[in-house]
């Protein structure tokens, strides 16, 4: 039997993507679209996170995304479709700058174009040959898509590129059959209604291929994560707290890893610290990085208030206003939010016990997120804790703090 396979998948974004295109024409990173502008993840991108997922079996990589070295060069038997937008393309910037003690890094400036959380996208696969053994790796890799251990585009480890699939389907067709040939040759793939027929199609979801842990925090007050304002009109304040284009406050995962990874430094070193949270150290010739081996979320802020404050530098001598130093801020009070960190497999018992104590620390306010954290703002308490789904919070305190993280087996 000479099966012909096709699976469609709608993918929603669950956090903000940024896949490049190379050029920094409106931004240091812009992000590739077609030629109509749209944005879009282009099937390279898509066939080269799936084929990472068989990192462990170079044999069944190069027999399913092809060989083109020696006698046995093959080309890929499963072929990627780009992911196209179908719903909610909205694009913004997000501003970074590297921090050290609070204080810019001089040259670390940098900004990148994002498509926004939420925005959805249809993707298909095709597989023309179809061994039970292409056909079990391929379905294997969508559901390591659903377990969300395969992001998309950069910084994956701080935020970027979660997807969610929200819808899958799956469509056969037996080409030894006169009737489905003559159905496949008249079958397009990139109309909806051809795949409308056909029912939800599920894989099995394997499990998540980290530690996860579930912090739900409170805010102490007002955070400060600036994303400047560049509106025309008159009541526009200087700046805001960052959030997405429909106006939810956002605290992106570089602030958390920025804060976490300044902590964990303090407490174990510089050198322990890019052991977990990795680095790049550029030269004219050769990057050398380290991947981290922890993820942090994107969160949400909810039920928060939204208050524009008006503000002026004083001088310190004479307590009189500053000429020209008024200015407005637009900010987030007293919201709820959750954190997820997902940390390697491989990460040591000490590890977790130095970021139990930055987490201990975050909870007691003695660590703070985002700017203007010397006047009270980006402090938080943490008012749930869970690791692997399980209730953690009896354990959130200085004696039992290198139990925090202990997962059953």
């Amino acid at each position: 039997m000479k099966n012909h396979i096709y699976y469609r998948l709608e993918m929603k974004l669950a956090s903000p993507l940024s896949v490049g295109d190379g050029k920094n024409e409106s931004t240091d990173h812009d992000i590739v679209k077609n030629r109509n502008g749209t944005p879009f993840i282009p099937a390279s991108s898509i066939a080269g996170v799936f084929r990472h997922t068989l990192d462990i079996d170079t044999k069944l990589q190069n027999e399913i995304f092809g060989n083109i070295y020696g006698e046995n060069s093959h080309n890929s038997k499963v072929i990627f479709y780009n992911a196209e937008l179908s719903k909610g393309s909205s694009t913004s910037v997000r501003d970074s700058v590297k921090l050290e003690k609070k204080v810019g890094v001089k040259g670390s400036k940098f900004d990148m174009e994002i498509i926004e959380t939420g925005a959805e996208l249809v993707t298909y696969l095709e597989l023309p040959v179809c061994s039970e053994s292409i056909v079990s790796s391929v379905e294997k890799m969508i559901s390591e898509l659903l377990a969300g251990n395969i992001r998309f585009g950069a910084k994956t480890s701080r935020g970027y590129g979660k997807i969610l699939i929200i819808s899958l389907k799956k469509k056969t067709f037996d080409l030894d059959d006169e009737s489905e040939l003559d159905a496949w040759l008249n079958f397009d793939v990139f109309n909806s209604e051809a795949w409308a027929d056909e029912a939800e199609y599920s894989v099995s979801k394997t499990g998540l291929s980290y530690t996860k842990i579930v912090l739900n925090l409170t805010q102490k007050g007002a955070i400060s994560i600036r994303e400047y304002v560049t509106d025309a009109e008159t009541n526009s304040p200087d700046y805001k707290h960052i959030s997405l284009n429909d106006g939810t406050s956002v605290i992106p995962g570089t602030s958390w890893a920025g804060a976490f990874r300044d902590r964990y430094c303090e407490f174990a070193g510089s050198e322990n610290a890019e052991k977990l949270f990795g680095y790049v150290r550029e030269n004219n010739k050769t990057d050398v990085c380290r991947k981290s081996r922890i993820i942090f979320s994107e969160s949400t802020v909810t039920d928060c208030i939204i208050k524009k404050i008006t503000r002026n530098a004083i001088d310190r001598f004479s307590s009189a206003a500053k000429d020209a130093a008024l200015y407005t801020e637009k900010t987030c009070y007293n919201g709820k939010t959750e954190l997820e960190i997902l940390l390697n497999n491989d990460v040591t018992d000490e590890e977790k016990t130095l970021l139990s104590a930055v987490i201990l620390d975050l909870s007691n306010g003695f660590l703070s997120v985002g700017g203007l954290t010397s006047v009270g703002r980006g402090m938080f308490s943490v008012i749930g804790l869970t690791v692997n789904d399980e209730d953690r919070m009896n354990f959130l305190n200085p004696k039992d703090i290198s139990q925090l993280l202990e997962v059953k087996s």
